[in-house]
């Protein structure tokens, strides 16, 4: 008796494993798809001496733990937007509080604008955002 009723406890627990494991799935997908939070992003320049060049924002809600962000840049050799990809020109952490300050290039010879703007990638509790984005042009 005690060898009929040994394999019966094993079978009952694999089928009650992979019926939990596939509720749990069907459970879990939708929840946490409805639980990512919209990040908002503040960029701004600064000048703080000449032809030297900062953005600072925030990114929050703060997590209270930095943040992986980056800033992309395009070039434009027009006066308006040009249309141009959008690069990566650097990858910045924020501090706890959800502040960044990062040095930035002018705009190069021969080009009018450098627009710059700050993303964040998604992740399993905020979805990905992107700043406005902000530029430098040449006035001669």
């Amino acid at each position: 008796m005690r060898t009929v009723h040994r394999p019966l406890v094993h079978v009952r627990r694999v089928l009650a494993a992979v019926l939990l494991a596939l509720g749990l799935v069907a459970a879990t997908l939708p929840a946490a798809q409805a639980e990512q939070v919209e990040r908002q992003i503040t960029i701004n320049g600064k000048e703080p001496k000449e032809n030297k060049f900062l953005i600072k924002g925030k990114i929050s809600p703060s997590t209270g733990k930095p943040v992986n962000a980056i800033i992309e840049v395009k070039h434009c050799k027009q006066a308006k937007d040009c249309g141009a990809a959008w690069k990566r020109f650097a990858k910045i952490k924020t501090n706890k509080a959800g502040r960044y300050s990062e040095r930035v290039k002018g705009v190069k010879k021969g080009h009018k604008r450098v627009y710059y703007r700050v993303a964040t990638k998604e992740n399993a509790k905020f979805l990905a955002a992107v700043s406005p984005e902000i530029y430098i042009y040449r006035i001669f």
